[in-house]
């Protein structure tokens, strides 16, 4: 691919990441209107899955918009970055390969404490999700299945239950506020990521702490009692 075709496909690429993303702010206020309606447990937990499955289908449009930002990635090393075994892999060394035009971050104590930050978040926010994600794709909707389709991973299992909009909403803006810090460090990496990775860095740690105490019942708790209000003015 040459320069002008890599920054085609980084422009296609990001009406296909805006359009996702509205979907998924539509999913997002379709579920929280669920949670007005009575004994509707099923229809919520149907689309929090099409949610974690759209949301990692976000995730995967965003990867492929930022790996093609312009002026960033040789097509060598797009193509290689491409060919991981996994996503999650994939990122990790998307941030390794642009790190790299930032400095020798294998010897730089602060550039390797940096890109620790990075993967730990990747680990947590992309993979562990990922791998949900592939337990839905395959059908695995309320049991989880072990890696041979031999028996139940009751662990994963746990995690499937566990899924709630709740989890996913502050999945999605973690995974945005790490967007933010790979688009400096790529398209940038001797300004824009020195300039602003610590506000984002320090703005994605402020929102996980803010949102660590957030519950599905405080959602529901705070819609409901907004319709009741509404209902109340009127």
């Amino acid at each position: 691919m040459t320069k002008e075709e890599i920054y085609d496909l980084y422009v296609l690429q990001s009406k296909n990441v805006r359009q996702l993303k509205q979907v998924k702010n539509n999913l997002i206020k379709d579920i929280n209107s669920e949670f007005k309606r009575k004994n509707n447990d099923y229809q919520i937990e149907i689309k929090t899955k099409l949610l974690a499955l759209l949301y990692c289908t976000f995730s995967e449009a965003q990867f492929i918009q930022i790996l093609h930002t312009p002026n960033g990635f040789s097509f060598t090393e797009i193509e290689l970055i491409k060919k991981q075994r996994s996503i999650a892999i994939s990122w990790k060394l998307m941030i390794d390969k642009a790190m790299t035009k930032v400095g020798d971050w294998e010897n730089i104590p602060d550039l390797l404490n940096r890109r620790n930050k990075i993967h730990k978040i990747i680990k947590e926010y992309i993979e562990k999700p990922q791998e949900l994600r592939n337990k839905i794709a395959h059908g695995q909707w309320v049991h989880a299945l072990n890696s041979d389709n031999t028996k139940e991973n009751e662990n994963t299992t746990l995690r499937l239950k566990e899924l709630n909009v709740i989890k996913l909403t502050i999945w999605s803006e973690v995974h945005q506020y790490l967007s933010y810090i790979i688009r400096d460090l790529v398209q940038s990496p001797q300004v824009g990521f020195h300039n602003f990775y610590w506000s984002n860095l320090v703005s994605l740690e402020e929102y996980i702490m803010k949102s660590k105490d957030w519950t599905i019942e405080k959602r529901k708790e705070r819609i409901l009692k907004k319709a009741y209000n509404n209902v109340y003015k009127k």
